[in-house]
């Protein structure tokens, strides 16, 4: 009777292991994959009414930029691709606008977009670290039988540290990844708390947040208490100084952020501050801006 040899030969282990840390590698990477495909998902977003009635949220039809079929059969490259045409972007550089459907004027739209916006070392730096990935992703998946022999002791022993070495960088980048998401779900949870909040709602369907919701108030404060007084009308300051005030003090307090057309509006509207456009004998002057009688300055 024969006997069949079963014994092993002595790259049969160190090639397990070398499955074993491809199988790691692949897995990293598409966890990372995933990522990026729930981050384009959610980028680009466009939600119009049907215009029925009664129908709450299931009446919007809502459209994406990068929809789930389209997602599922694109390759680590495309998406990273994507991942700089559509969200990354340089914050010294004007941002590009994306070619989109026009909204209606008759029906509620939203439109909603995620972009990301950093220097332009830490542009570069993310676009290296991305396309290595996809480099070392190719390697894997199509020359890694190539390059190292598997049939031999030496050839397992680089393959395995090559593939470890590379496991450390993929999971470098997938953590990065999670971090953006994290981020990504604070922003758009803040943001659905906002539109579910009364100061949300006004904007939304009045087209501006409540003055007491907003910091306008207390940069015009500062404003007119930075400014000098000028005589004829008591505790009036010139308006001009004020707006040349809230410029050097809060450059990035507008009112147009807040639904607002100008601050003779947020003046006018505040019920704190009132306009003065005439001396105590009627005469026409130069536009001032004091604090109504009766109310303090107290924040």
């Amino acid at each position: 009777m024969e006997f069949i040899d079963q014994t092993e030969p002595t790259y049969a282990e160190p090639q397990r292991q070398v499955q074993r840390w491809l199988g790691r590698c692949m897995l990293s990477l598409q966890q990372s994959e995933r990522l990026l495909k729930a981050l384009l998902h959610e980028a680009h977003l466009t939600a119009i009414h049907s215009g029925r009635e009664g129908e709450g949220a299931a009446a919007f039809e809502v459209s994406r930029a990068f929809e789930k079929k389209q997602l599922a059969s694109m390759t680590l490259g495309g998406l990273v691709s994507a991942f700089f045409d559509g969200i990354a972007t340089n914050s010294e550089m004007p941002v590009g606008k994306r070619k989109e459907q026009d909204l209606p004027d008759d029906r509620i739209s939203i439109r909603t977009s995620h972009q990301w916006s950093m220097s332009p070392e830490s542009l570069e730096a993310l676009q290296s670290s991305m396309r290595e990935m996809v480099l070392l992703r190719n390697e894997w998946v199509h020359h890694l039988v190539d390059r190292f022999d598997l049939t031999s002791l030496d050839g397992c022993a680089q393959a395995l540290e090559s593939l470890q070495a590379g496991y450390e960088k993929a999971e470098r980048f997938r953590l990065e990844l999670q971090g953006v998401a994290k981020v990504w779900i604070q922003v758009s949870e803040s943001m659905a708390a906002f539109c579910a909040s009364p100061q949300g709602s006004a904007l939304l369907f009045g087209g501006k947040v409540p003055l007491e919701a907003t910091p306008l108030l207390n940069a015009l404060r500062d404003a007119v208490q930075g400014s000098a007084a000028c005589g004829g009308v008591d505790g009036a300051v010139l308006f001009h100084d004020v707006v040349e005030k809230l410029h050097s003090l809060h450059p990035n307090e507008k009112p147009e952020n807040y639904g607002y057309a100008s601050w003779q509006q947020v003046i006018h509207e505040s019920r704190v501050f009132g306009m003065v456009r005439h001396d105590p004998e009627g005469r026409k002057i130069a536009p001032l801006v004091r604090l109504k009688k009766g109310l303090h300055q107290s924040r």
